[in-house]
């Protein structure tokens, strides 16, 4: 899959969007295909290094997408992630793995993007 990452903190320049494996959902968790993802001011910081993420790191913490493996098969979503682009790869991916207790149902009104960019 695509991801956006980064292997050393500094300027947006650090960041590069790299081929990597799909991640596997731990117990528990979900497989969601993202669909948009926010850009949260915390991106920005966790990428100059204030949160020193650990490396290499996939930023972001806020998305809309779809469960496509898990339980709720199929369901739209949405998220804002406390810890995700820090401690574990964030949304700035195709796919990105999160507790089924952590995402909320998408309202149908709003779009992949708006819903997206709620986080923020």
């Amino acid at each position: 899959m695509k991801a956006l990452r980064f292997r050393t903190y500094g300027p947006p320049s650090v960041l590069a969007i790299e081929d990597i494996p799909t991640p596997e959902p731990a117990s528990g968790e979900v497989l969601v295909r993202v669909e948009a993802a926010g850009l949260n001011p915390s991106d920005q910081k966790n990428v100059l290094g204030a949160f020193k993420a650990i490396l290499p790191r996939t930023p972001g913490r806020d998305l809309a997408g779809e469960i496509v493996s898990g339980d709720r098969k199929g369901t739209k979503v949405w998220a804002s992630l406390p810890g995700f682009g820090n401690t574990h790869d964030g949304t700035h991916a195709e796919y990105v793995t999160a507790p089924l207790e952590a995402l909320s149902i998408r309202p149908q009104h709003l779009t992949a993007e708006q819903a997206a960019a709620v986080g923020v």
